[in-house]
């Protein structure tokens, strides 16, 4: 799967272009949030999405969509995302990622069967890039953060290259893989993860996810904010960072 927007029409983003772009993705949330823009100075197209001043989760700020993948045991995710010039990163929020489960798997649902996981990204305050996830052996109540390293930082008005890496556990072992570049540099690899129990879980969808929260007013931004995001790309083997 390849989506670069530059077919799109300039203008808020339907329903209807989303399902051309990506082919009938499982379930969306736009909100009217999102619109296709030329950045002033490019020649291709890009997404644009807005979280408002004040705006926490996913219901008041940002979108989502979960696109359906071909099962798989591994996946590589590729894709560029650049935040605005002044983006209030607050205290955090999410970003796309790979996903089993259509995105249930999120918000406080723990995959305790081992039927499913999520793994997005999310920023932190300053603009600190991190991993965020939900498998079998988390405690929850929540997902569980990883650090992705001191020089993955989000520059607004900068792109950024994101491409993770995921390979499932075979059943009754942890040796799952999740690994993690920003800008082609390693942020994060991990070997020896249990994705699933037993044949479950396989790799299903890729859950654009982007808002800010947490909860409580101290995640939300305290002015509009906006990000941009490009070339998206799903294979079975990676593809170059640029």
């Amino acid at each position: 799967m390849r989506v670069d927007f530059n077919q799109s029409p300039l203008g808020p983003y339907s329903a209807a272009e989303l399902a051309a772009d990506w082919g009938a993705p499982l379930w969306a949330a736009l909100h009217d949030r999102v619109v296709i823009e030329t950045p002033r100075g490019a020649s291709g197209r890009v997404m644009r999405v807005a979280y408002p001043q004040g705006a926490v989760g996913p219901a008041q700020g940002g979108a989502q969509f979960v696109v359906p993948l071909p099962p798989s045991d591994e996946l590589w995710l590729r894709y560029r995302v650049k935040f605005a010039e002044g983006f209030d990163f607050r205290r955090g929020g999410k970003l796309p990622g790979l996903n089993s489960g259509r995105g249930h798997y999120s918000g406080g649902h723990l995959p305790v069967n081992g039927d499913g996981w999520s793994a997005r990204l999310v920023w932190t305050e300053g603009g600190q890039l991190n991993l965020y996830v939900y498998s079998v052996d988390i405690e929850g109540p929540w997902g569980e953060v990883r650090s992705l390293g001191p020089t993955a930082v989000a520059r607004p008005g900068q792109w950024h290259t994101v491409i993770q890496q995921v390979r499932l556990n075979r059943p009754g072992q942890s040796d799952g893989l999740l690994a993690v570049w920003v800008d082609g540099q390693l942020g994060y690899s991990q070997d020896n993860r249990r994705w699933r129990s037993g044949e479950q879980g396989r790799i299903d969808s890729l859950f654009f996810s982007t808002f800010h929260g947490g909860q409580g007013a101290d995640w939300a931004p305290r002015h509009d904010s906006h990000a941009e995001f490009d070339d998206f790309s799903v294979s079975r083997a990676r593809l170059p960072d640029d």
